[in-house]
């Protein structure tokens, strides 16, 4: 194995998903000599290259059943070996993402009256509050071009202002949010008209998508974009590096321990690269972990940076999933059907007065999906007949945080993932189904397939395994997500967030992750 001496620089960033691949562009931005380091492929265009002047169809087993844009490494989760759907390219989950961004709601980070007793305060609480991070999410929307933020609406107040902040201005210019949205495919028109007349208020999902690009694939979630319309953080990247900003990014390249040295510092980051096995030894002044909550944890626990609450409350959405079956065609198989929210049991309902999230459309899954998730013995012309009527909802269930879901590291280095929802999850997931149900059954569907959740390889919205607080008691990190006992180590993946939200925490990640940068700039 050789070993070689790389050069120093101002920021290391590991991780090139929303959160790492957004602090990196704003820093350089800043004239900040930083390296970005990227476990994953530069990308795998090879199913999605062009052809006669096209981009190829989408390759539902390439994608989701080979997992080839996915992290590649087998992970024991509740006690088996499984391989995750993580990001596993530049962009991470961005660049596999549904695109929703959506703002939560100022609630959500003082959301003590709504756990009781379920949860302590120095766990929930979060040290900064919504209005704190009010300008970020603006700024995180300009920046990802956002359509349809005027249509979003969370609660009581709805729209919020687009202000800049100071970061974008200097990366990106003022970019304006787009209003101008991909046009609501019939079913969607019908699902929202059906939701007003029963007194609830329907929305345009935020998308991070150019419809001037869009293909309005059917397929979208879960694969690449053929053509770039959805913005990702790989984009930003790709940018930051085009202008000649002092921006090195090094793929197939594994952060693979930190090196203490005396004085509560680090030494340095070994590198690992992971198509020759070379491993390089580099030197910043700031380090930043954004290898999602997964990722950054064991990196810590692997180096020896530990603190009691490290790699602890694991958390992701509860999930579940409504299909809803029509006698005629949604377009579910043709375009593209994930269009609409609706947040009005984002605080319960009348049967269960508990919190919960929102509710969205999603795309309907390809056949081979169908036959993995317990369908094997149908048809194949069957399943396609039943995705061209077809339309799922899926509810977004905050999942409370909880030590015992956790992420470990054993001897030999390799990754354990415990995680396991509640009855109180469950019990919370089974009304939003029913709401979800009633919401389709309106809008004409004949039948409702409930009792659906995504498998337990599906690890989107993970977060809350690096905390962030104003104690080290209870917190690793401060509240300006610096580690309490590496004070050159910041976070700006998910791993930050004392509570999951009830919404997607893309956004809140990427507002965090341009506040932070900001940060950690100064400082270089």
């Amino acid at each position: 194995m050789i070993i070689s001496m790389d050069a120093d620089y101002d920021i290391i960033v590991i991780g090139s998903g929303a959160g790492g691949g957004t602090l990196a562009f704003v820093c350089a931005a800043a004239g900040k000599r930083v390296l970005l380091v990227e476990r994953g492929a530069a990308d795998v265009t090879s199913p999605y290259s062009p052809q006669n002047g096209a981009p190829r169809p989408h390759n539902e087993s390439e994608t989701l059943i080979q997992k080839r844009p996915y992290d590649d490494r087998e992970i024991e989760l509740n006690g088996s070996a499984a391989r995750l759907y993580m990001g596993g390219m530049i962009g991470g989950g961005t660049s596999v993402y549904g695109g929703a961004l959506l703002k939560p709601h100022p609630e959500d980070f003082s959301p003590g009256k709504y756990y009781r007793s379920r949860i302590p305060a120095e766990i929930h609480h979060w040290p900064i509050s919504f209005e704190t991070l009010r300008p970020y999410l603006s700024a995180a929307e300009q920046l990802y071009l956002v359509r349809d933020v005027a249509d979003t609406h969370i609660g009581a107040d709805t729209v919020l202002p687009n202000t800049a902040t100071h970061a974008i201005d200097l990366a990106n210019g003022s970019v304006a949010v787009q209003k101008d949205g991909l046009p609501l495919v019939q079913i969607n028109k019908t699902l929202t008209a059906s939701a007003l007349q029963m007194g609830l208020n329907p929305y345009r999902l935020p998308l991070a998508i150019d419809p001037s690009k869009c293909l309005r694939c059917d397929h979208c979630a879960g694969f690449v974009c053929p053509t770039g319309a959805r913005r990702s953080s790989s984009q930003l990247v790709a940018q930051s590096i085009s202008r000649g900003d002092s921006l090195t990014l090094r793929t197939q390249c594994e952060a693979h321990l930190f090196e203490r040295e005396a004085g509560n510092r680090l030494k340095g980051i070994w590198l690992k690269d992971r198509t020759t096995g070379t491993l390089s030894f580099v030197r910043a002044k700031r380090y930043v972990l954004a290898g999602g909550a997964i990722g950054s944890a064991a990196l810590l626990l692997k180096s020896g940076i530990e603190h009691p609450m490290t790699g602890r409350n694991f958390m992701m959405h509860f999930s579940p999933v409504v299909i809803g079956l029509f006698w005629r065609s949604t377009g579910a198989s043709e375009t593209f059907v994930k269009q609409i929210g609706i947040s009005d049991f984002y605080y319960g309902t009348k049967n269960l007065p508990e919190k919960m999230g929102i509710v969205q459309s999603l795309p309907a899954p390809g056949p081979l999906m169908m036959a993995k998730s317990g369908m094997k013995r149908v048809p194949l012309w069957v399943l396609r007949f039943l995705r061209a009527r077809m339309l799922p909802l899926v509810g977004i269930v905050e999942d409370l945080p909880s030590p015992e879901n956790r992420v470990l590291v054993d001897p030999a280095g390799s990754i354990r993932l415990h995680h396991q929802f509640t009855d109180y999850d469950r019990e919370r997931g089974a009304e939003l189904s029913r709401q979800m149900s009633t919401l389709l059954s309106g809008a004409g569907a004949i039948h409702c397939v409930t009792g659906l959740a995504p498998s337990a390889e599906h690890v989107a919205h993970q977060c809350g395994t690096i905390r962030f607080g104003s104690s080290r008691k209870h917190a690793v990190a401060d509240p300006d997500c610096r580690l309490f006992s590496q004070p050159d180590v910041f976070v700006a993946d998910g791993s930050f967030m004392p509570t999951s939200l009830g919404v997607g925490p893309s956004l809140t990640i990427i507002a965090n992750a341009i506040r932070v940068a900001g940060i950690v700039a100064s400082e270089v």
